[in-house]
């Protein structure tokens, strides 16, 4: 009887896991382990921050502008990576962009 509760308390730990790393875990990105050519590279600073130091391949899309491109234009079948000043604004990218993709999310800091 316990070891039965043991494998379902295991599982529903492991399912948790699972889902919170796919779900809400931000992952950074590191360059060895996949290209950028796989992914939709989003820049999500803001136009003078982009202009300055331009990050390569990226569309240039302001964080404040973001929900409503999402409903315009933007189309991604790859996983999205985020280039942003700081972690904070790219979990809430990630957030936005969840809301229509199930995607795998990184992010890079400029």
């Amino acid at each position: 009887m316990m070891g039965t509760l043991y494998i379902g308390i295991s599982l529903i730990v492991v399912f948790l896991g699972y889902f919170l790393n796919q779900k809400v875990i931000l992952k950074p990105f590191h360059k060895g382990r996949t290209s950028e050519g796989d992914m939709c590279v989003i820049d999500i600073r803001d136009y003078i921050s982009a202009y300055r130091c331009p990050y390569p391949g990226a569309e240039n899309i302001p964080l404040s502008y973001l929900p409503r491109v999402l409903k315009d234009q933007l189309c991604c079948s790859k996983p999205i990576l985020i280039v942003s000043d700081d972690k904070r604004g790219a979990r809430m990218a990630a957030k936005i962009l969840r809301r229509r993709w199930r995607k795998r999310i990184y992010y890079i800091q400029s």
